[in-house]
């Protein structure tokens, strides 16, 4: 389990979010053999990069202005954070893993969605404990960017189910 004690845990485990996306994409577009399941992963793993820098450029301006400000006496911003920490693929290794035992596009698809997914509810409960000025718009700017991502997938997904025509080899 993580335990976030201060404003940069909480940045730190964004940028590791990115991270692990960035691996599980990159690994997916290799073993993708449909053209468009490859393109999608490797723009995705672009996209990823994008955030990490985002996310170390948040960090490196708002932690040390916010780390006074941010209010959570009960602890119920930071137990949501754990939470959604414990259910997320947090390490590349993990990632990794999982994308060994997928065999097709819909899978390595299905567990896109799934990360992404994770990745919208981890960075709401971050904004949630932001103050105004901390940033939140931000934050905004990137759930939006995860939740194109989830759009991105899904069209992919529904193509591919009404042609079943893309594979990754096992």
């Amino acid at each position: 389990m993580f335990v976030f004690g201060t404003a940069d845990d909480v940045f730190n485990m964004a940028v590791r979010i990115e991270e692990n996306g960035k691996a599980f994409y990159t690994g997916a577009a290799q073993k993708a053999k449909d053209s468009r399941v490859k393109g999608l992963f490797e723009e995705l793993a672009e996209m990823e990069d994008g955030h990490i820098k985002q996310f170390k450029d948040l960090r490196s301006r708002l932690v040390a202005s916010i780390a006074h400000m941010v209010w959570d006496p009960e602890g119920l911003g930071a137990g949501y954070l754990n939470a959604a920490a414990d259910s997320h693929v947090f390490t590349a290794e993990a990632a990794t893993e999982r994308l060994k035992g997928i065999n097709t596009a819909e899978a390595a698809i299905e567990m896109a969605l799934r990360f992404e997914k994770d990745s919208v509810a981890f960075f709401l409960g971050m904004k949630q404990m932001l103050p105004d000025a901390g940033g939140k718009d931000d934050i905004d700017s990137l759930i939006q960017s995860e939740m194109d991502h989830i759009s991105m997938l899904s069209e992919v997904k529904n193509k591919l189910i009404e042609t079943g025509t893309a594979s990754i080899p096992t």
